[in-house]
């Protein structure tokens, strides 16, 4: 017989093998609520999927009715975002700490939906994995409007060029004057510090897709600026060591490292000895600051990003760099 009880969050009383307690738990879930988080656990032993109320509301699903199923949650997500869920789930069984990740979900009702989930494996005191969490926020009203920032900034730009003297000097027609014509023109040769400069790279290294997004959507709206982009720690150092970037940003904490870690390696590579670097953190304690300066990086990036800081870093670093390359 179907029931007509909502499915409750956990399997109830709670396990003590969960290594939390039960009034420990019973207040995870009242934060859970109280800050609009969805959670979900898959029980490893049992194989069973279970929500709070809140993963009911953010996925379109009623709560009355058959227990939620983990294939009917991944007929949920988006079909081109799931090998992203998939991989991410698979690197939380060999990667400890935590992970997240963006993607779209539809809804039953055909809404679209963009969520931030923060995955995790639960563990008993021994370390063996017990089962796996994940903790979602819809983000679809925040990307709107950071769509609409970004596309602000774009339009902003293009505006300031344009209103600029002497954007309406070089488009002006010349005007010739009779005189003019008894000028000898300039033929002067152009000297070597006129060759034309490259855009200035940079390679961003974070594990956050939607972060990633952002950065280069930002950075979209410079012409002078080219943006290469890796979601780990071995594959920063890979595109570094390729590339040759004029600037790095790495993210303080990687799946696979430590933002500092990756910049003593990184510093290993031929041409990278120097190069401008920069920590991009959520951390906002002074030490972590301390210790990136101390660890050689020229700046810290505060998340959110400020990118107006951003864009005066990068003009300072193009105004001393040698982009004369090809």
């Amino acid at each position: 017989m179907t029931s007509n009880q909502p499915t409750p969050a956990h399997p109830s009383p709670a396990s003590p093998e969960y290594g939390l307690a039960e009034g420990q738990r019973r207040m995870q879930h009242q934060l859970m609520e109280s800050t609009g988080v969805a959670e979900s656990v898959f029980n490893l032993k049992t194989q069973q999927l279970s929500w709070n109320r809140r993963a009911y509301e953010v996925f379109g699903v009623s709560p009355v009715g058959s227990p939620i199923t983990l294939e009917v949650a991944m007929h949920l997500v988006y079909p081109d975002d799931l090998e992203r869920l998939v991989n991410a789930r698979e690197q939380m069984r060999h990667t400890p700490g935590s992970l997240t990740l963006d993607y779209r979900v539809i809804r039953p009702d055909g809404t679209l939906v963009e969520v931030h989930t923060l995955l995790y494996a639960e563990t008993d005191l021994q370390g063996r994995a017990l089962a796996h969490v994940e903790m979602t926020l819809d983000v679809t009203e925040r990307k709107r409007i950071e769509t609409a920032l970004i596309q602000s900034a774009r339009l902003c730009r293009v505006l300031d060029k344009v209103s600029t003297d002497g954007y309406w000097e070089e488009s002006a027609p010349v005007q010739v004057h009779p005189t003019d014509a008894l000028v000898a023109p300039d033929v002067t040769p152009p000297t070597g510090n006129d060759t034309a400069k490259r855009k200035i790279r940079v390679l961003y290294v974070e594990d956050n897709m939607y972060n990633l997004m952002l950065f280069d959507d930002v950075m979209r709206t410079r012409d002078d600026v080219e943006v290469r982009m890796a979601q780990n720690g071995a594959q920063g150092f890979e595109v570094a060591g390729t590339w040759q970037p004029d600037v790095l940003v790495l993210d303080g904490r990687l799946p696979d490292t430590h933002g500092i870690a990756l910049l003593q390696r990184m510093r290993g590579i031929e041409g990278l000895q120097t190069t401008p670097a920069f920590m991009c953190s959520a951390d906002t304690q002074p030490e972590h600051k301390v210790l990136a300066e101390q660890a050689g990086f020229a700046g810290y990036w505060t998340k959110p990003v400020d990118f107006d800081k951003v864009f005066d870093e990068l003009d300072r670093v193009a105004a001393n760099a040698d982009l004369r390359q090809p």
